[in-house]
């Protein structure tokens, strides 16, 4: 898995600028500095690099006021695009932002970035500037949601923990919320002393309806992602219980590893969706379980 840090050494920083003027001012003639302004200083830095310790991908945020932060200079390696760098890059930017009481996000995005940004929650303001004569850029602008990890389709999430507390009462009962949606991955917690039993560990059905409200969550958001509707219902599952979760419960799907072909519910009305979810003690990983949802079409 790709781990998005900071520039420390001068190699890292020279890689870091290297790649930001390749792919944001090179294609267009402009020379070397011309990708650095005078906010680098006061700006937080982030990259992306592979084992080799190749540069895959960068991005810098800086505040514009107190209210305001920017995300600005963000560029991916052109053979290592579709691989969720960007948006990791750009969540990593969001919680710094979040974290340090900003109440909104702006950017100014060229035209082929629009979908992306606006899967990710930014909402199109105007056309802004045209750079070098033929680049149009937008400014697009993000406002605080109501959790911090809420970052792909934060509607989508919101309107989730809602269906959560009012059609399924266990949830609200458990505390169990949605932590983060992104690209590669969906992920839960739960409230630990709700769910204790008398040896001050977590019930073995609580880690179990946790996993299973998790993955019944992913499915929901895959159904939105292919503009599906449906019931969903657990049909089948297994759980291995590894050891026993005493502090912080917290379920986990890697998007990639769900499968199933959800378009088969508008040609058979039904449709099968299998999705491993693990659970997490903080980092430590306690349960493995592997749910097979069925969804069914809607009928009036």
């Amino acid at each position: 898995m790709f781990q998005v840090s900071t520039p420390q050494s001068s190699e890292d920083w020279q890689a870091y600028y290297q790649l930001r003027w390749q792919v944001l001012r090179a294609p267009w003639g402009e020379p070397r500095g011309s990708e650095q302004d005078d906010m680098e200083q006061d700006s937080e830095h982030r990259f992306i690099k592979n084992k080799e310790g190749e540069v895959l991908g960068v991005a810098r945020l800086h505040f514009n006021n107190h209210e305001q932060a920017q995300v600005r200079y963000m560029a991916v390696a052109e053979g290592n695009r579709n691989q969720h760098i960007g948006s990791r890059l750009l969540h990593e930017l969001e919680k710094i932002a979040w974290v340090q009481n900003a109440g909104e996000l702006v950017l100014f995005a060229r035209e082929r970035a629009l979908e992306f940004y606006k899967r990710h929650g930014y909402e199109l303001k105007e056309k802004a500037h045209l750079a070098y004569g033929d680049v149009q850029h937008f400014k697009m602008v993000k406002q605080k949601p109501c959790e911090p990890g809420w970052f792909r389709h934060p509607n989508w999430t919101q309107v989730l923990q809602n269906i959560w507390r009012e059609s399924i009462p266990i949830s609200d009962a458990m505390g169990i919320k949605v932590e983060s949606y992104t690209d590669w991955q969906f992920t839960t917690s739960a409230d630990l002393d709700a769910n204790l039993n008398l040896h001050n560990t977590m019930f073995a059905g609580s880690i179990y309806s946790l996993a299973t409200l998790t993955g019944w969550g992913a499915t929901y958001l895959a159904l939105k992602e292919a503009g599906l509707e449906g019931n969903i219902v657990l049909a089948d599952a297994n759980i291995k219980y590894l050891k026993p979760l005493t502090t912080d419960p917290r379920g986990c799907v890697d998007i990639q590893t769900c499968k199933g072909k959800l378009s088969d519910l508008e040609t058979d009305g039904k449709a099968s969706y299998v999705v491993p979810v693990t659970i997490y003690d903080g980092d430590n990983v306690v349960a493995e379980f592997e749910g097979q949802f069925v969804v069914k079409k809607i009928t009036v």
